[in-house]
């Protein structure tokens, strides 16, 4: 049988060091063995170059074989267990094969199960050292407050439990940039707490790893790699060790801890919500090898301290979060009118700004700016909120770095990078600045020389001596317990802004009606006044005018004389007319009598035998149906109108038929169902529908006076008069056809 490597032979250098494919190296660490079978065959497929070294058999005659022929016990209840998805990712058993006592980790990767074994030893006292180790892990809880306390706690067990030179917990930023966040070290070694590392330092497919597979081990930094091998026909051409505890490490990691002077290095993920939070980091200066039990004790470590960062967290924010809440509260509780003023009043406590432990404070209400604190002048406040408000378009705005995010050198953002900003409504809104916080950061090494280049090419710095930066642009990151103060009372001052302006527009409403009133009013009396006034001097121009018709000889009045008098009292009664009309007009809008029910049928028939005389005289039949509704209304004002319509019906007739007026219910019309609608019906000149609103607007006329006489207000009354009744009047002609007027009358 032929076998062939399957070590990824791909050149790696810093250049193309974030493409690394470090899960498929095939190349592991030589402190263990590693075997890869098949789920479906349980053939072995991939098996490492040194297995000689701890069973006595080679890779060669193993390769291919069943998997229960290669060692001295049976593995079948471990590989059902691990295919059985019983949500361990790996099974880890001590056994003894060909004289040793092994350390053994299985987990399924794909269609392939991997066997992973190691030289290990038993110690006696071990076992209730790691207990009592894991016991203490409780009692942390009550001897620390802050998470920096139990951090530091944590370490020092770990140390004590690995016996490694350093134990540090490194926490990740935003960005993935690490800071030392607790250490506890051999004496003589120098500090790195405190020490911050670049993302650069842990590329992308490095985290996912990390994430992927919680414990990391590297006994000897200096190892040579063992190759893994399959056989010839086996179509395998890489083997996925994102899991594995052997996994061959990253050249370019390997000559980062050379650097370092690290020779042993033990890494356990720390994840929170999913994300990489931190990690346990050990480092030791020569090579350190550990149980598969002390692993596992640390592990619990580490799990033990994501499971209290929430709570730590909490707790740190507490006193914080009190702070906040007094001040919102004070402010709350005042009893403040729904007035301007009481705006004003809340921007006079320094507690508006200091809920959210900001430098200042700014509201834009009704066209008003109210500050407090240390704020931008309002002239740059508008380019500010302006530049949030067309770039984001958010109702909510939170950012400590807002020159950076804008990538700006533009001094109104450099002065407050930090803001908080609400919008009350579309117009209106809150917002809180901070001012920038210039913050030293002490990096491991200069973060901007990574990578340096050196006779060999690029290769990762070699220095790590404490590098000092200024940062600046950015304000104190805001805090959840300061977001949420805020978000309490904005929802506060929304509330007050809305009965505030709310109260601000029912007194224009309130100003507005009285002066509409008083106009109102006044046009009245004018109209009332001049109405009666015109009166007087028409009744006595009509009688003077009367008085020479009837003895022109007397008054020794001519032939021209008499027809410039006549039409000088026809003129006359016209005006009388229109003055009367008009006071009838503008007595429609002063009536507030109750409404009463009424027949339309009866009033229709009482109206036909009061203008009897007049439908005589011209011609005119009526005809009213019997199924006309029961309406509400003013009996006067709606019998006035009903006479208006048959007045111009009358009118209006076509001089070559007899009139004919239709009085019926329509029941078809479209808004039937909510109003009763009478229909009033003539077979007179009708007019063009482009002219149907135009019919109903005051002394507006279709026909000249001396076509047809009138005032140009009846149609205008009849409007009016059905607005009152919370109606409407529609109107529809055809030329030289006639007109339908329709009233409708709220059911």
């Amino acid at each position: 049988m032929e076998f062939r490597d399957i070590v990824n032979r791909d050149i790696v250098n810093l250049e193309n060091c974030e493409d690394e494919a470090i899960h498929i190296p095939g190349l592991i660490q030589p402190h263990g063995f590693l075997i890869a079978v098949d789920v479906n065959t349980s053939i072995i497929n991939v098996c490492s170059e040194n297995i000689s070294e701890f069973l006595a058999v080679d890779y060669t005659a193993v390769l291919g074989k069943r998997i229960n022929s290669v060692f001295e016990f049976s593995l079948d209840s471990h590989l059902k267990d691990i295919q059985e998805d019983t949500g361990e990712q790996k099974i880890t058993f001590n056994e003894v094969c060909a004289g040793k006592l092994l350390a053994f980790t299985i987990h399924k990767s794909d269609n392939t199960i991997i066997i992973e074994g190691e030289t290990t030893e038993n110690h006696p006292n071990e076992e209730a050292k790691l207990y009592n180790a894991s016991k203490k892990l409780l009692s942390y809880i009550e001897d620390t407050n802050s998470l920096k306390d139990l951090c530091n706690s944590v370490a020092q067990a770990i140390k004590e439990i690995t016996g490694y030179d350093r134990v540090m917990i490194y926490k990740f930023d935003q960005e993935y940039n690490g800071e030392v966040y607790a250490e506890v070290k051999e004496e003589h070694l120098e500090p790195f707490l405190g020490l911050h590392y670049p993302h650069t330092d842990i590329p992308p497919q490095a985290r996912a790893l990390y994430i992927k597979n919680l414990l990391r081990i590297i006994g000897d930094v200096n190892y040579q790699p063992v190759k893994l091998f399959t056989y010839e026909k086996s179509n395998l051409e890489t083997l996925d060790l994102g899991l594995s505890v052997l996994r061959s490490v990253s050249p370019i990691h390997v000559q980062y801890l050379n650097n370092m002077g690290v020779g042993a290095t033990l890494t356990v993920s720390l994840l929170h919500k999913g994300k990489l939070w931190g990690l346990i980091a050990c480092h030791h200066y020569g090579t350190k090898f550990l149980s598969q039990e002390v692993r596992n004790t640390v592990k619990l470590h580490g799990h033990f301290i994501t499971s209290q960062i929430d709570v730590r967290i909490l707790n740190e924010q507490y006193e914080i979060s009190n702070q906040a809440n007094q001040c919102v509260d004070k402010l709350t509780a005042k009893e403040l009118p729904f007035v301007r003023a009481s705006v004003q009043e809340l921007f006079n406590d320094d507690a508006i700004y200091n809920l959210c432990n900001s430098n200042g404070v700014v509201a834009f209400i009704g066209g008003e700016y109210y500050t407090k604190g240390n704020v931008l002048e309002e002239n740059e406040l508008a380019s500010y909120i302006d530049l949030l408000v067309q770039e984001k378009n958010q109702n909510t705005f939170i950012s400590s770095n807002m020159p950076q995010l804008h990538q700006l050198k533009n001094g109104v953002l450099q002065e407050f990078p930090g803001i908080l900003f609400y919008r009350l409504d579309n117009v209106n809104y809150i917002a809180w600045f901070r001012v920038p916080t210039i913050k030293t950061i002490t990096w491991a090494g200069d973060p901007s020389k990574a990578i340096e280049k050196d006779k060999n090419g690029l290769s990762p710095r070699k220095s790590f001596q404490s590098f000092e930066e200024r940062v600046k642009d950015t304000s104190k990151p805001w805090l959840t317990p300061e977001i949420e103060a805020a978000q309490k009372f904005r929802l506060f001052l929304q509330s007050l802004v809305r009965s505030i302006l709310t109260n601000e527009d029912k007194e224009r409403q309130r100003i507005l009606s009285e002066n509409l009133k008083a106009v109102n009013t006044e046009l009245e009396n004018i109209s009332w006044i001049s109405t009666h006034d015109l009166q007087e001097p028409l009744r006595k121009i009509r009688m003077m005018a009367s008085t020479l018709l009837e003895n022109p000889e007397q008054y020794q009045v001519t032939d021209i004389v008499v027809k410039r008098i006549t039409r000088m009292a026809k003129s006359a009664e016209r005006m009388q007319n229109l003055v009367r009309n008009i006071l009838d007009y503008n007595k429609t809008s002063a009536e507030l009598q109750e409404l009463e029910d009424i027949d339309f049928y009866a009033l229709m028939v009482k109206i036909e035998e009061d203008i009897k005389e007049s439908l005589k005289e011209e011609g005119a039949t009526m005809q009213v149906s019997k199924d006309l509704p029961t309406i509400s209304g003013i009996p006067f004002l709606i019998k006035q109108c009903v006479l208006n319509i048959i007045s111009n019906a009358l009118k209006f007739k076509f001089p070559e038929r007899d009139v004919v007026i239709q009085v019926y219910t329509d029941v078809a019309d479209e808004k039937s169902d909510l109003y009763h609608v009478v229909a009033i019906k003539d077979n007179g000149i009708g007019f063009d529908q482009e002219h149907k609103d135009k019919i109903f607007k005051i002394f507006s006329r279709l026909h000249s006076k001396s076509e047809f006489e009138g005032t140009g207000i009846g149609l205008a009354f009849c409007k009016k008069i059905m607005l009152k009744h919370n109606g409407f009047i529609r109107a529809d002609g055809v030329k030289d056809e006639g007109a339908i007027i329709r009233l409708y009358f709220p059911k």
